[in-house]
């Protein structure tokens, strides 16, 4: 996936670092701005897997970006699309939960934000579920480079209600939002790319004493 040649426009933006994991977020966050993070967890896991099996050249950096955001209060409060639908959070989840971000922020007109809080607060009010088919299509895509999406109306993922709302910015992409991941929104904004996450647990498996066996009781 390769940014060249596609045919994208952008609103003016620039990214700001969302600094160490667990400290404070930066303030002046605006309505329209939007937050690209390394989640975690079994889906994540999954997008992240895909991603970096279908990102082509230095775009594979990206694709430790497993979910995105949108901000729609100069507080930092954001709408999301995760497991449980398209719910209202704030970005101090991701500070109280370690989590590491970049925030990128959007030069736009105000008649353009109220349209992104606008979107956003729709499919929130109207609790639009989370595309867990997405997931399917994110596996296809992955080990075959199919475009084909399961998708259902009115669902979304995390990167695609922030690329629908982003259209309302002046913002053109040439694929569908329904497609769009993570990992695209960062490579089309120039985002830095994520640091590494931190080491995963090793999984140890209880050691059996001499004389047993698993399941079975001494004879």
């Amino acid at each position: 996936m390769r940014t060249r040649g596609l045919r994208l426009r952008l609103p003016p933006h620039s990214v700001d670092d969302g600094g160490p994991a667990g400290v404070e977020p930066l303030q002046g966050f605006r309505p329209g701005d939007f937050l690209l993070s390394r989640a975690h967890g079994r889906k994540h896991d999954l997008i992240e897997f895909g991603q970096r099996l279908r990102l082509t050249g230095d775009d594979k950096r990206y694709a430790g970006y497993t979910h995105a955001a949108l901000v729609i209060s100069e507080s930092g409060a954001i709408i999301e699309a995760v497991g449980e639908g398209v719910q209202e959070t704030s970005l101090r989840k991701y500070v109280i939960d370690n989590e590491i971000y970049q925030v990128v922020r959007i030069t736009t007109s105000e008649a353009d934000r109220r349209k992104v809080v606008e979107f956003a607060t729709f499919a929130r009010d109207a609790r639009k579920p989370y595309a867990f088919l997405a997931n399917i299509s994110i596996t296809l895509w992955a080990f075959t480079g199919s475009r084909l999406v399961f998708f259902l109306d009115g669902s979304f993922t995390c990167s695609g209600l922030v690329a629908e709302a982003l259209v309302r910015t002046g913002a053109q992409f040439d694929m569908s939002s329904a497609r769009m991941m993570p990992a695209q929104l960062a490579v089309f904004f120039n985002a830095p790319p994520p640091p590494p996450g931190p080491p995963r647990p090793v999984r140890r498996w209880p050691r059996l004493r001499p004389g047993r066996r698993s399941g079975r009781a001494d004879p």
